[in-house]
């Protein structure tokens, strides 16, 4: 008998951890702001996930967010690479891709699919696709978002180089066998500094 309430009491002080766990994680997040903080963060079934830059070299550092996009009248978009360039955990690689933002501005971007490509390589719609690392297997996958599988709202944007949201859903693998959620994500950056920021 003891021993069955020493293992009940050992489960609830576990599940308590781990509810713990995700609170402090959401409790690291930045704060969402609208001036231009250069800041990024979201949650990634549960994990943290935020910009690292990569190590330094002769080269320089590799940079871990980039903000460009076309302003072609065939090509109207916006795209955002965000990545952790140390050990790629949960995310290695982010990219968004918001459709028309130059002429649509502040409002809610729903994520529809991709083809796993960005630039003019990608499908001219709202999308997200990712490398994640997979903990049960020990490899990297990517990740897409699907229609309707989630929404990057941008809260500011227009006049200035400030550009900033929030975003969740979920994205699954190409088969659609596996899933991952994206939760509590918020982005303020400056696109005239973004690439003189670093994120140690």
């Amino acid at each position: 008998m003891k021993n069955l309430i020493f293992l009940i009491l050992c489960i609830v002080i576990s599940c308590s951890r781990d509810n713990d766990t995700e609170t402090d994680n959401t409790s690291q997040l930045p704060p969402e702001t609208q001036y231009g903080a250069n800041t990024f963060g979201c949650l990634v079934n549960g994990k943290l996930f935020y910009p690292r830059d990569g190590i330094g070299d002769v080269m320089g550092n590799a940079k871990a967010l980039s903000w460009w996009g076309s302003s072609s009248s065939i090509y109207e978009y916006r795209e955002m690479k965000v990545a952790n360039l140390r050990d790629g955990k949960p995310i290695n690689y982010m990219y968004f891709h918001l459709q028309d933002l130059p002429n649509k501005g502040v409002g809610v971007y729903t994520w529809k699919d991709s083809n796993f490509n960005n630039d003019i390589d990608g499908l001219m719609q709202n999308y997200l696709y990712v490398r994640a690392f997979d903990y049960n297997s020990n490899t990297w996958k990517w990740y897409s978002s699907y229609e309707n599988s989630g929404k990057t709202t941008i809260t500011k944007y227009g006049g200035q180089p400030i550009v900033s949201g929030t975003f969740s859903g979920k994205l699954r693998t190409a088969d659609g066998k596996e899933e991952i959620e994206i939760s509590s994500g918020r982005f303020d950056i400056n696109t005239a500094t973004i690439n003189s920021h670093d994120f140690p």
